[in-house]
C-alpha cells in the first residue's frame, strides 16, 4: 500500500482493471494480478472510502433524451471562489472545473430540453462576477475513454 495515502503500483494495476470493467469480479482481478481476492477487496475498499476512486454507471445523456452542453465561464475580479460555490449548487451541473486559459470555469450541464437550458443560463447569468458565458453544445461524442494511458508506465515501472 502507498505510504502517503496515495496510489502504489498495485493500486494502479487494480484501477486499470476496473477501468476496463467497473463490475469486474475481485476474484478475476486477483487472478490477473497474481494477488489474493482479499487484497483486491481491501485495496478497492480503501480507495473508495478515501474517495480516490469511484465506480459508477455512465450513460450518454443524449441516449436518455437529454441535452448536454458545456459552459465556459469567465469571472471578473476576485469572485471566482464564490462563483464556483454557487455553480456547484445547481443540480443540472454535475461537473465544475476551475481552469486556466480562455475560461476560468468549465462546467458540464445536463438538461431536459432547450427550455430547461435557457432557464439554467438565466440562473447562471445572475451569479455575481460572471462576465462571459460561452455555450458549447455536445453534438456527438467521438471518444470517451476512462482508461488513463499515462498510468501504464507507472504500473509497469
Amino acid at each position: 500500500m502507498a505510504k502517503d495515502g496515495g496510489f502504489d503500483k498495485l493500486d494502479i494495476r487494480i484501477l486499470q482493471q476496473l477501468q476496463i470493467d467497473g463490475r469486474m469480479p475481485f476474484t478475476r482481478i486477483a487472478d490477473e494480478l497474481g494477488v489474493s481476492e482479499g487484497t483486491v477487496r481491501a485495496r478497492v475498499s480503501r480507495l473508495t472510502r478515501s474517495r480516490m476512486v469511484k465506480v459508477v454507471a455512465d450513460a450518454d445523456p443524449k441516449d436518455l433524451g437529454l441535452v448536454e452542453v458545456y459552459l465556459g465561464l469567465r469571472i471578473q475580479g476576485p469572485a471566482l471562489e464564490r462563483a464556483v460555490e454557487q455553480i456547484t449548487a445547481i443540480p443540472e451541473i454535475p461537473y465544475v472545473a476551475v481552469c486556466s486559459g480562455t475560461f476560468d470555469i468549465l462546467c458540464e450541464v445536463i438538461c431536459r430540453n432547450n427550455d430547461d437550458l435557457l432557464r439554467l443560463l438565466q440562473e447562471v447569468r445572475k451569479i455575481p462576477g460572471i462576465s462571459h458565458i460561452e455555450t458549447l453544445t455536445v453534438l456527438k461524442i467521438q471518444k470517451e475513454n476512462w482508461r488513463y494511458s499515462a498510468l501504464a508506465k507507472e504500473a509497469a515501472g
